[in-house]
């Protein structure tokens, strides 16, 4: 299964419309957000562009939690606090905001791959057979580029992508 995977969108609209759309057309089955979505007005402009799995994070950064919850609701996606465990298709994933204790949970929990945000930097690498990832910022603020990346299960490549 191929995940988009995005962090830190901040409440850019130009930018999340662009990457779910992005998501959508490229038959992208489950998107994580791992947090910084910040208001929950931005679910609406997800929902309107993207109509599969979303699994989303609490971030650091989000407000609103309880009109937020209701959004996630409505619109059936999922809400996790960080960090959590989840399983998709047979392969333990750890999804949090903030990169908490990154090479023990690589070490000590069993999982495949650990997905973070928060730091707005992209990173791809391995530890003790586990890839740790992060998407980068998908809003551009900080760094000028906004990114996402899309992750394939079965073959565990992981691609990197502008907005």
């Amino acid at each position: 299964m191929v995940i988009g995977i995005v962090s830190d969108t901040h409440d850019n609209k130009e930018k999340v419309e662009k990457i779910f759309k992005y998501f959508e057309h490229a038959g992208v089955e489950l998107v994580i957000h791992l947090g910084d979505l910040i208001s929950p007005f931005v679910l609406d402009w997800i929902a309107k562009n993207y109509t599969k799995k979303l699994i989303l994070v609490r971030g650091n950064n989000d407000g609103e939690l309880l009109f937020t919850l209701k959004k996630v609701e409505n619109y059936g996606y999922e809400y996790h606090t960080d960090p959590d465990i989840i399983t998709i298709e047979g392969k333990k994933i750890a999804i949090m905001h903030k990169p908490l204790y990154l090479n023990e949970l690589s070490q000590s929990t069993g999982v495949d791959f650990i997905l973070y945000g928060h730091t707005h930097k992209k990173e791809v690498r391995e530890n003790n057979g586990v890839l740790i990832i992060n998407p980068g910022e998908a809003c551009g603020y900080l760094t000028g580029e906004a990114s996402f990346a899309l992750l394939d299960t079965k073959t565990r490549k992981v691609k990197i992508e502008r907005a």
